[in-house]
């Protein structure tokens, strides 16, 4: 217990999501040794309010939260325990202390989705969620949300119903009584094999401060983050961010009305680069994409592909693979270049580009309303 009340100890000095304290951490990986020094008024490790709550908050205070959490049947995971997810150590910031209520191995599977969107949902909306997230729930997909009312529920609950584990990060204490439209559904996640995971301790509200703080977790613990519905200025928006600054692969639900201010949030996004999901395939491809790389052998796949489709097409040698299959989908029928994003699973700047290099080549020509079409000299026969 001691070495955990260390580690509780050093969030209470610093803070919950503090940018120092994981560099600190990292200088000085021995806990007990970071510790003593942060008690030590000549190390001048911290600023003078963590200085002040040295001098206030006692060893003894964590022990009682460790105490707590075993009554509780809540799980406290530190950064240097084993089985800490690998995923959550390149955030910014990382989380130093994690307080799981249920299977905490979850943290560390692979092929999660974190699906994220409004509390008031419109119905087409939830349609399209519950739609997507059985479909994905039956393909053993780990979902994770915020197990908020609306549309986080209905992640959720799709987990619950296809008997699979499914991941709620908190922006509470896991003790805490919220939502409580869904403490029902909170019970099931935990009987179900699921986790409730938060950085905050036992017995912490709900703060409004807490939930764009516990948003760099819910789109870090996953590849991808999927966005059902988010307003200009929503908490969604905010959790797209991050995922973008973590590198994440950012899909959306295309809005049901672009002149509707409840998709403005999906739009920006879209025009930015997300990538538009039309359904679950669009989701499970690219979540198979590593499985499908590790044997990948680029010198030997891409010379006889590039050469099946040039012959194919009468295409000049000068042709990039990307390029080709762009080529290859147009043959099939005129795209637009939203379609054209979701079936290469290219970024939407790149794609663009690509786009107007061919227009320049006279390959492909634009229809009219970013909808393309090849020319006639490289249709099929």
């Amino acid at each position: 217990m001691k070495q955990t009340a260390l580690w509780i100890w050093f969030v209470m000095i610093m803070g919950i999501a503090n940018h120092i304290a994981p560099k600190l951490v990292k200088n000085y990986p021995d806990i007990q040794e970071l510790c003593a020094l942060l008690k030590d008024p000549k190390s001048n490790l911290v600023r003078d309010e963590a200085q002040k709550r040295v001098k206030n908050i006692t060893i003894e205070q964590a022990e009682n939260i460790v105490q707590l959490c075993e009554k509780k049947g809540i799980h406290i995971m530190t950064w240097e325990d084993d089985n800490y997810p690998e995923i959550l150590r390149h955030i910014i910031p990382s989380p130093l202390v994690l307080f799981c209520k249920g299977n905490p191995d979850l943290l560390k599977q692979n092929k999660k989705v974190s699906v994220v969107g409004t509390r008031n949902p419109s119905n087409y909306s939830m349609r399209i969620a519950n739609k997507l997230c059985n479909e994905l729930a039956e393909k053993d997909i780990l979902l994770v949300s915020g197990s908020a009312v609306g549309l986080d529920a209905i992640a959720h609950q799709a987990a619950v119903f296809h008997h699979q584990p499914t991941i709620a990060v908190l922006g509470c204490g896991a003790d805490y009584p919220y939502p409580k439209q869904n403490l029902a559904l909170k019970t099931q996640i935990i009987q179900s094999g699921g986790l409730l995971v938060t950085e905050y301790f036992p017995g912490t509200p709900p703060y409004a401060s807490n939930f764009p703080v516990r948003n760099r977790i819910l789109s870090g613990i996953s590849e991808t983050l999927l966005i059902m519905e988010a307003g200009k200025e929503s908490g969604c928006m905010i959790t797209a961010n991050l995922a973008c600054e973590q590198g994440k692969n950012v899909f959306c639900i295309p809005p049901a009305d672009i002149f509707d201010p409840r998709y403005a949030g999906q739009i920006a996004l879209l025009r930015d680069g997300a990538f538009p999901v039309f359904s679950s395939q669009d989701i499970l491809d690219s979540l198979k994409l590593p499985d499908s790389c590790d044997d990948f052998d680029p010198d030997d796949e891409i010379p006889d592909l590039e050469e099946k489709f040039v012959a194919l097409l009468s295409l000049p040698k000068e042709a990039t693979p990307e390029q080709i299959k762009i080529l290859q989908l147009l043959q099939e029928g005129d795209k637009t270049v939203n379609m054209l994003c979701a079936l290469t699973q290219m970024r939407f700047e790149s794609l663009t580009n690509i786009i107007v290099d061919m227009e320049i080549n006279g390959w492909i020509v634009n229809m009219g309303g970013d909808t393309y079409t090849i020319t006639e000299a490289f249709r099929k026969k």
